[in-house]
């Protein structure tokens, strides 16, 4: 019995390297969580056209929007686990189990990391007229003034919300969170005064902070910005660990060969290291990353676990 087990999964072995082997044989398809047009399509899109120059093998995008990314995730996790079928990650990836009552996938143990692609720096900005010009005066308000500033969001669980949360935990504030249905209803509030503080995506406020009727006091990123020279970065200020962007990574379902995973990192590795490829995400205020499939499970098995600590630690209730 045991040589048997033996010879199985000897066999088995041999045809994950052999399927690797004849890796792509079909077409490659990357799937997106979200509707067309985002940033995360289009990396998705750039990525697709890429791999098919360069593999001479067709490579799809599928839209699967719906249910907080759930639909695409749960799809991805069930698919061939043969490097066919991919899935564009966004930040929400690592977020959304933590939110919800029923573990509807597991971004680690479900699916195989590829390569980090790129990411959306986040920055925090406050109205023009709030008495602030940086990040210490703005906390030195806060704790002046507890439960009496407050700060927007595009809606409970999303990751505006949740680096609320984390720059309250990390810095000590008590702040009051205040959800809106959107970014295009939360921008008018904070632009009035309103509110206090958002977190959001740079590419989504940039000029908003270059007309003047936001301050940006600090990004989110592990270095400045290129579009906000002058902004400090979070570990700039003292708040090392308040790091979130809207992260654009590749993952295969788990269990796909080594090999392919391997194949498919060296491959996007090419194609974002092109300078056509960085002019291109400069202008939709995308910073392009790159890293290797290691360090990309690394960088979603910390952020999973970041993001367990922050919903706990905010209280706030899985739906």
């Amino acid at each position: 019995m045991k040589k048997l087990l033996l010879a199985c999964i000897v066999a088995a072995a041999s045809l994950s390297a052999a399927d690797a082997q004849n890796f792509p044989n079909q077409t490659i398809k990357i799937i997106v969580p979200f509707t067309p047009g985002g940033s995360n399509d289009v990396v998705a899109r750039e990525i697709a056209q890429g791999l098919q120059t360069r593999l001479n093998q067709t490579a799809v995008v599928e839209n699967r929007p719906g249910g907080g990314g759930t639909i695409a995730y749960q799809f991805v996790a069930k698919s061939p686990a043969d490097g066919h079928t991919l899935l564009i990650a966004p930040a929400s990836f690592t977020m959304g189990p933590h939110l919800s009552k029923k573990q509807l996938y597991h971004p680690v143990k479900e699916f195989a990391a590829i390569n980090l692609v790129a990411d959306v720096p986040f920055v925090m900005v406050v109205p023009a007229s709030l008495p602030v010009k940086s990040v210490q005066e703005f906390i030195a308000l806060a704790k002046s003034s507890p439960k009496k500033l407050t700060f927007g969001s595009v809606g409970q669980g999303t990751p505006q919300h949740l680096a609320g949360e984390l720059f309250k935990m990390s810095a000590g504030v008590d702040m009051i969170h205040v959800p809106f249905r959107g970014a295009t209803a939360v921008l008018p509030d904070l632009i009035a005064g309103r509110i206090d503080m958002f977190i959001g995506a740079v590419n989504s406020l940039l000029e908003l902070i270059a007309d003047g009727k936001l301050k940006a006091l600090a990004t989110s990123s592990t270095k400045r910005i290129l579009s906000l020279p002058d902004v400090p970065t979070m570990a700039e200020v003292g708040l090392p660990e308040v790091q979130i962007g809207s992260g654009v990574g590749l993952v295969a379902p788990a269990g796909t060969p080594a090999e392919t995973i391997a194949l498919l990192n060296r491959e996007i590795a090419a194609i974002i290291a092109d300078k056509g490829f960085h002019e291109r995400m400069a202008k939709i205020g995308v910073d392009v990353v790159g890293t290797t499939a290691a360090d990309y499970a690394k960088f979603l098995a910390d952020d999973y676990a970041k993001w367990g600590k922050v919903v706990k630690a905010a209280g706030i209730e899985p739906q």
